[in-house]
């Protein structure tokens, strides 16, 4: 099985404003405390607000595996 947790850091201004380093560093202590095993990680962005109040969600996402759970028949 598989699962995943979003590390997201807002920040505020043009989409090109960069909370990525945030959440890499929440990522890999969280990597590190855990051991689980990453099978992929992906980037993900969300942009809310209207125009000169605007706010960007920035992150990573981690898939990992989990403890196999048996499938009901």
């Amino acid at each position: 099985m598989i699962a995943f947790k979003d590390f997201r850091s807002t920040t505020s201004g043009s989409p090109l404003s960069d909370g990525m380093d945030r959440s890499l560093v929440l990522a890999n202590e969280w990597l590190e405390k855990t051991g689980v095993r990453p099978v992929s990680i992906e980037t993900i962005a969300e942009t809310r607000g209207w125009m000169a109040i605007m706010q960007v969600e920035r992150g990573l996402r981690v898939w990992y595996e989990v403890g196999t759970v048996p499938l009901k028949r």
